[in-house]
């Protein structure tokens, strides 16, 4: 698989070498802005490979990125120009196009969801089936993947408590029987502070969903085609970097966020790698059966109130034509 990257990474840099014009200062570089979901974190440590290793520059760019957060509006920013690109969560990017907002996705970073519950390992409670009667604490974001999960296998969600406000360490006190949260952060917080765990997959009860994804406008697409290319090429380039090393995601960040705990973000990254690199297909393919699934999902546990045209949720225009295929 290495050897496949490398020669993936080779290819890319030199297509990206055909078809980009050349850099020559700073001042020549068409500045591009990207809107994050999150504060800087491992999970964009391949946008990171491509801004410090010079990708996005051999391809004419200067990318920035704006840290995200809960009470920002990821969509609203590059619907009204402050970013050109964003990065949220594919359910997300159904959610805002449900509600009016033209945006789609280009290719999606994490094609497995890094979402899991977690119980502590000497609970008793290793599979869905040994929820029933337990605290299960539960955001409003994710409650729907796990009555999803319960009735793939004919579970009610009133044979658990749920609990949406806390944290993990309350796993620790027994106030929550099991935690929800990234497989990337939340579980290695806990493994840090010495607890082993065990984990429950969404994936191993029929819940898939991809995680995170970049997106852009509609109008975007339309209007600045080769911008989208050359900043999705470089992309992907920085990704296979970041598979390919993902101990140097600690000092990626760091580059950003200085405060970031260079070793816990490069644990993060080796964490994420199996999301990203799932070996099915390529980095940042998308599949229209998995958007078709993801939006059914959202339509049956009422997160989604009316039926979508799958096909305007995301376009595989772009990353076709990066890897030269059509069907990997």
């Amino acid at each position: 698989m290495k050897k496949f990257l490398s020669n993936l990474f080779a290819a890319l840099f030199l297509l990206a070498s055909a078809c980009s014009p050349a850099a020559t200062s700073s001042s020549a570089l068409t500045p591009i802005t990207l809107q994050l979901g999150t504060s800087h974190q491992a999970v964009y440590a391949g946008f990171y490979a491509a801004d410090q290793n010079g990708d996005y520059a051999r391809e004419g760019l200067k990318v920035s990125f704006i840290e995200g957060g809960a009470d920002i509006d990821i969509a609203g920013a590059v619907l009204d120009g402050t970013a050109q690109f964003g990065s949220m969560g594919a359910s997300n990017i159904i959610l805002e196009r449900a509600n009016g907002k033209p945006v789609r996705a280009l290719a999606t970073i994490a094609r497995r969801d890094p979402v899991v519950f977690f119980s502590l390992a000497d609970s008793g409670i290793t599979h869905l089936e040994d929820f029933i009667g337990k605290k299960v604490y539960v955001s409003r974001v994710l409650s729907s993947r796990l009555h999803a999960m319960m009735g793939h296998i004919g579970l009610e969600p009133d044979q658990i408590t749920e609990i949406s406000t806390g944290s993990v360490t309350d796993l620790y006190t027994g106030e929550i029987d099991v935690a929800s949260g990234l497989i990337t952060s939340s579980v290695l917080s806990v493994r840090d502070a010495g607890y082993d765990v065990n984990i429950i997959y969404p994936d191993d009860y029929g819940v898939h969903f991809y995680s995170t994804a970049i997106f852009t406008s509609d109008d975007y697409i339309a209007t600045q085609p080769d911008v989208v290319r050359r900043f999705l090429r470089a992309t992907m380039q920085g990704w296979t970097y970041a598979i390919e090393n993902p101990l140097t995601a600690g000092e990626l960040i760091q580059h950003y966020n200085p405060n970031a705990d260079s070793a816990f973000e490069s644990a993060s990254m080796v964490a994420y790698l199996p999301y990203v690199n799932t070996g099915e297909d390529h980095i940042g393919w998308m599949k229209h059966e998995t958007w078709e699934q993801m939006a059914q999902t959202l339509l049956e546990q009422g997160e989604l109130t009316t039926t979508l045209n799958v096909d305007d949720l995301y376009t595989l225009q772009f990353i076709q034509e990066i890897y030269g295929e059509t069907n990997p």
